[in-house]
Formats: structure tokens, sequence, C-alpha cells
């Protein structure tokens, strides 16, 4: 009421207007700055309030529905909060438009981004109208491209025409043709993992933490494979390991570099005081000196330049085509985020499943056992092809799904058609989210979607599926992971390796069958996989 009075008497000073107030002078003048504060605090949270609302009007300008967005959250708050896995925030967003709508308006933060619901309409924008889409949002989490150099290098976080370039140069290095030369590498990997398993048992030791093994194994392959180098990761995988803790350190950078840019999506600004980088420099500096010793024992050493390699791979497109030693680098570190994490994460995921459905371990092991050669493994042609080792795996990356969306930025003025005649334009810069976790975990594309049921994916049910944008583990289009192939061949290799000798059973310290959680930004299981390895 004092501020009523105090402003009615500002505002009617020159109509000599008053009032009884006592001490009235000493009032106004104390109470002025107090005021001004109100005033200015007011003007500020209608500027805040205004920046991270001023858009939220556009998907009704274009017809689209969605859920109404919280302010400084927008639809997805996990972003921010880490309550669970953002996936769970879009699949429930996703659950409840599925049935009536292909596509709705949602927000990121404050971020307005298309959702596409609709499989088939995923695959226009992924696949026959991809040229108007070839942006990708991971591009956005580099801060600076020439402090962070390597990481510019993936054409997994490019967005400009450089990445065909890159991709290309990554490709093939990794075609079936040079898998297949180099599988030889990957079966010595597979010797070493079985005589440790062989001495575990025969010590009577055979409860062992399988995800730490599969980062065993995969971190092997990749130094032979990358560098021509043994690591000793399967010879002592219980024993601390600098090249797996730097890989691991690498990984973990990442993860923290992408989780701070997602909290700062609403105050972009407040980047350069955060965690700016990508990869980390001290990693960078240990992966750019191991690539440098590896070129250098190559050259002294004759016999192995004709070893076919991604090494040498690298060596010959340097002469063909100059590739700076960061080139090469960091081909190298991309080549290692498609087949380190995320192979492991395979590859301990499906040993957990069929250790939970001894059922279905019978059958692959029955027909692992009937397609060994005389030396005592699967050959690579028929590894690509085992039917059911193909639904074992294929099942376990549909219920994990490892990569869970995909976010492709407009690059040029284009439309989708969103059904009933009805046309949306989308503008350049504008960003499209094919939410894959809710492809794989819709019932009406798969009865019982948290079961793991191999299954479901006989007679080739996979290959209809990728074709209708419903089953996309590695993406699709010509943005498709690029360590795809390589990937495969290096989980199957392993599981080869172990269910030809040995029955993966549950034991006291196994965790339960549950939803996948997500630590980091790859999903799976939670905690520890313990599983007992019982020799046949």
């Amino acid at each position: 009421q004092c501020v009523y009075v105090y402003l009615l008497v500002a505002d009617s000073a020159d109509k000599k207007i008053s009032f009884a107030i006592p001490n009235f002078n000493r009032f106004s003048t104390e109470m002025e700055p107090l005021l001004v504060t109100l005033a200015l605090l007011a003007a500020v949270i209608a500027l805040v309030y205004k920046y991270l609302t001023w858009h939220h009007g556009v998907f009704k300008q274009l017809g689209l529905a969605g859920p109404k967005p919280n302010i400084f959250l927008g639809n997805f708050p996990s972003a921010i909060t880490g309550k669970q896995p953002l996936v769970y925030d879009v699949d429930e967003i996703y659950s409840k438009y599925k049935k009536t709508h292909r596509v709705i308006g949602v927000f990121l933060t404050r971020n307005p981004q298309i959702l596409i619901l609709d499989p088939e309409l995923a695959q226009d924008v992924l696949v026959k109208n991809f040229s108007k889409f070839r942006g990708n949002v991971a591009a956005n989490w580099i801060y600076d491209r020439k402090a962070d150099k390597l990481a510019a290098q993936s054409p997994f976080f490019t967005s400009d025409d450089s990445w065909k370039t890159k991709r290309a140069e990554v490709v093939t290095g990794l075609s079936q043709n040079k898998l297949n030369s180099a599988f030889p590498i990957l079966k010595g990997c597979a010797a070493k993992l079985s005589k440790y398993l062989e001495a575990r048992t025969d010590q009577g030791n055979a409860v062992i933490e399988t995800k730490n093994l599969g980062f065993c194994f995969t971190s092997n392959v990749l130094g032979e494979f990358l560098w021509g180098i043994e690591t000793n990761t399967l010879a002592k995988p219980d024993e601390p390991n600098i090249y797996l803790q730097t890989q691991t350190k690498w990984l973990q950078f990442i993860f923290n570099s992408m989780n701070t840019y997602f909290k700062l999506l609403p105050l972009p600004w407040l980047r350069p005081f955060a965690q700016k980088r990508l990869f980390s420099d001290e990693t960078n500096r240990f992966f750019s000196q191991l690539t440098k010793d590896a070129l250098e024992l190559r050259a002294k050493d004759v016999n192995s330049q004709s070893r076919v390699d991604f090494l040498n791979h690298l060596r010959q497109l340097q002469e063909k085509k100059g590739l700076t030693h960061d080139d090469m680098v960091g081909h190298i570190l991309t080549t290692m985020l498609d087949g380190f994490e995320t192979s492991a994460t395979a590859l301990f995921h499906t040993l957990f499943y069929l250790a939970h459905h001894p059922e279905y371990q019978d059958k692959l092991r029955a027909e692992i056992l009937e397609n060994l050669e005389e030396d005592g493994f699967v050959s690579y042609q028929k590894l690509c092809n085992l039917p059911y080792l193909d639904q074992c795996v294929n099942e376990t990356i549909r219920l994990i799904t490892v990569v869970s969306f995909y976010a492709r930025i407009c690059t040029e003025p284009t439309e989708l058609d969103v059904g009933d005649g009805h046309i949306i334009p989308i503008r350049v810069g504008d960003v499209v989210s094919v939410p894959i976790f809710s492809y794989h975990h819709n019932p009406d594309y798969f009865p019982k979607p948290f079961e793991f049921y191999p299954e479901r994916f006989n007679n080739g049910e996979h290959l209809d599926l990728m074709k209708r944008g419903i089953f996309m583990p590695f993406g699709c289009g010509p943005r498709i992971c690029a360590g795809m192939h390589f990937a495969m061949v290096e989980v199957k290799t392993c599981l080869v390796e172990i269910f030809k000798s040995y029955r993966v059973k549950c034991c006291a310290k196994t965790v339960p069958e549950t939803l996948p959680a997500s630590p980091t930004f790859i999903m799976g299981v939670d905690g520890e996989f313990w599983l007992e390895y019982e020799k046949l």
C-alpha cells in the first residue's frame, strides 16, 4: 500500500494532490532505491523469461502438436537433471503421440526440434531426402574445432561436406575385403582370450567379471588392428594396463564433455567457462605418440609392411593423398570410437542375456560347432552369415540400443509431408530427431519389447525391418556407422570363441535382467556382470 501511495503521489505531483503521510520526504528517499532495484529485477526476469520462451509458439505456427515444455528444462528434463536416461523422457512422449501423429514439436531445453514418430518418415530424412539433412548435431559438441583438431577429424563430429572425404578414408580401411584379410588378427586375439579363460577355469576360478573382459578383448583387438602392437590386456585382464586405462579415460572425458554440453544448452554463453574440449589434450598426446612410434616401427620392419591392418591402410593413404599425422591419428580415434566401448557393450550384453537364457545359448552353440573349420575357428565368410548368431547379436543391440537417437540438421530448405495433406516447411538450421530407442521398444513392432527373444529376427526379419526404418542400430543412409562391419566381426569372433568351449552361466553375483540404463551415453544394464564359465 505504501508503494502504491508513493507512486500515486509521484504521478499526481503536477495536479497538486497530496496525502498526509508523516515524514513523506524521508519515506520517498528511502524507498526509491528499493523500487529501482525491484524494477530492474522485474526487467531481468522478464528478459530471461522471454529468452527461454520466445520460440515456444513456433510449432503452433506450423500446425504441429506437441507437449508443453518446461520453461527451463524443455520436454526432456533428464538432459539437465540426470534423473533417468534421456531416452526414457523421449519414449514417454513418443508413446503418447505415436498413434495419432507422424511428427511432433518438442524442446531440448529451449531448443526446438521436430521429433519423427513414423519410421517411414525417418527413412525419408535419413536416406531418401538425405541431401537436405546432411548436418549432424554431434558436430556441435565440439566447441573449438582448431583446438579440438583430432575430434574434428571424425566424420561423426562433422557437419560440413568434409565429412564425406573423412568418412571415405575410414570406411575403405574397414571394408569387407580388408576385414577378411585382417581376420587372422582377430583370430589371434580370440586365441589369447581362450588361453586366459582356460587358465582361470583350470584354477577353479571360473566366476569372471565380464564387462571388464569385454573391454579387454576389444582393447586388444584395437591395439593389434590399429597400431599393430600387443597391449597385453588379455594376458593379465585383472591387472592395471596403461593402454586400457588411457582408452577408458579418453571415453570418460568425451562423456563428461557431452554431459556439459547438454546441461549448458539453456545458457550456451557459459561454455567458454566449462569443459570446452571433446577429446582431452592428455589422451591426444598419448595416442599421437603411440601412432608415431608404431609408424616408425612399421617403416623399419620390412616384413610388417605387407600386414593388412588399419595402420598400413593409413600409410597407403598418406602416400596417395598426403595425410598429415593429425589426419592419421584422427582416423584411428574415429575407428576406436566405433570399436571399443560400443562393441564391448554389445559383446558383454550378449553374453549376459544368453547366460540368463541357456536354451538360446545351447541353440547358438550347436550352430557354432556345426560350422567350425579344421583350425577350430569359423571362417570369416561363415562368421558373417551364421543366422542364429546374427539373431542373438541383433536382439542384443535392439534391446539395449547403444546409440539411442539420431539428430540431423537441415542444410537446404525442404518440406515434410506429415499426413492428411499437411506439409510443413523445414528451414536451414532446423533440427530433426529420430528416436531409435523408441522404435526398437515399440510393442507394435516388437511384442514384449523388453524381453530377450532372438527368434523375433528369424529368416532375416531384421533386413525387412531395416528397410522400413524400424530397426536401425547403426543408423541408416549415407551417415550409417562407418565401423559397423568391424564392430560386428569383433563381437561375433569373441562370441564364437567363448561358446564353442564354454557354457556361460548365471551365478550368485549375477545381476538380474533389468531395463537398460545409462551411466554414460551408452545404453545398457547397469552394474558389474559376474558370470560363471564352465569348460565343456
